[in-house]
């Protein structure tokens, strides 16, 4: 199917204006996350009857198609709507009625390999293009490979939408997944804060003496300062085992870094003042001490009632999964299944005050959960 490529803001006010009128709008986009230290809202693909557009987001504002996203009369088809929708509120805001998010809708009908290309072949028989799955789409200009891979997105969506929202329909889980896409609308970005205690979750950090700490943190945060200036993820600087094994031997390091696994001769050339520097910071320093917690025992058996709430709630929600033939995540996700374990709910108005269950649910798995939660004795 054949594209327009959108990127002065003529063009896109008038296809705002057009899109306004539709019944649907197919939407996916690309950011670059892997490429950049604050990741940004690179493209935008739509797709409509008769319209399939890339938009360069870099080069207008889609502000216009605001009012589209909140009008309940357009439906928005997404695959990943959470992914989608986090990465357009970050970019400007604004809220969303009325979509229809396939790769959910697929997990309440059992379809376990629901990624989009494996949903195109079992459904179309087609094997979408995976080659820029990764690629950058921050630089400028993309070249047409690329702007042909990404107009691919958009186009089986509404297909898809139309087969399982009749498989849906059929098997009574509509409404449900309704009220699971009007939960997704709700959803909100999360800002990016950078945690200056963040090297003690590294793996390995805590096997670190107190030496190993304070050059552990110096390089960590020594990183962060590359990264900004590099406009690059940390990852993309040095690597987590890098630091890892300049802060077990940290002299060393300073006498010759190239003897070090991951010091290529690039990361000398970029990186190796700034290493050097925080190794000798790092020597200098305190030797870190983990902060220790006293929990008290009250507080550690609460933590292990609600570890085990969860747990067993776990199970209710697997052998409800395979009762229904849907993936456990579409009957609850993790995040909502533990706010319930930290409840714990004993009346229906306790479920319905769960954040992100939302009414269907809590209709439709609301007596089940209390019933569960008073046989188990988990209430206490």
């Amino acid at each position: 199917m054949s594209y327009s490529f959108v990127d002065t803001q003529e063009e896109f006010n008038e296809l705002a204006s057009k899109l306004a009128k539709h019944k649907y709008i197919a939407i996916d986009t690309e950011s670059n996350s892997l490429y950049a230290h604050r990741e940004k809202l690179c493209l935008m693909q739509l797709s409509s009857e008769h319209i399939n557009a890339v938009v360069d987001t870099l080069a207008v504002d889609i502000k216009p198609l605001l009012p589209v996203f909140a009008d309940p009369a357009v439906e928005k088809i997404f695959h990943s709507a959470d992914s989608d929708i986090r990465v357009l509120k970050a970019a400007v805001g604004g809220s969303y009625a009325n979509i229809f998010d396939v790769m959910v809708a697929a997990k309440y009908l059992g379809i376990i390999k629901c990624g989009l290309d494996n949903m195109v072949k079992h459904f179309f028989k087609l094997e979408m293009n995976k080659k820029f799955q990764k690629a950058d789409w921050g630089r400028r200009p993309l070249t047409k490979e690329m702007l042909d891979y990404a107009s691919s997105d958009t186009i089986h969506l509404k297909k898809l939408r139309d087969l399982l929202f009749e498989e849906l329909e059929q098997k009574g889980r509509l409404e449900e997944a309704m009220g699971q896409f009007a939960q997704i609308c709700k959803i909100e970005p999360q800002p990016m804060r950078f945690d200056e205690s963040g090297f003690l979750t590294l793996r390995g950090a805590r096997q670190l003496n107190g030496r190993g700490l304070a050059v552990l943190r110096e390089l960590y945060l020594a990183r962060e300062v590359a990264a900004i200036k590099r406009n690059s993820p940390p990852f993309k600087v040095i690597s987590e085992d890098l630091m890892l094994r300049l802060s077990v031997a940290p002299r060393e390091g300073l006498n010759n870094l190239s003897i070090f696994k991951g010091v290529s001769g690039y990361v000398l050339a970029n990186h190796g003042g700034w290493i050097r520097e925080a190794l000798q910071r790092g020597l200098k320093a305190p030797e870190y001490q983990v902060p220790r917690r006293e929990i008290s025992h009250e507080k550690r058996i609460y933590f292990e009632t609600i570890k085990n709430r969860f747990k067993c709630l776990k199970l209710w929600r697997k052998e409800t999964a395979i009762r229904r033939n849907m993936l456990p995540e579409a009957i609850m996700g993790n995040d909502v299944l533990e706010r319930v374990a930290f409840t714990p709910p004993r009346t229906m108005a306790d479920l319905q005050d769960v954040r992100g269950l939302g009414a269907e649910k809590a209709s439709l798995y609301g007596l089940e959960i209390l019933e569960f939660i008073k046989k188990h004795h988990l209430e206490r």
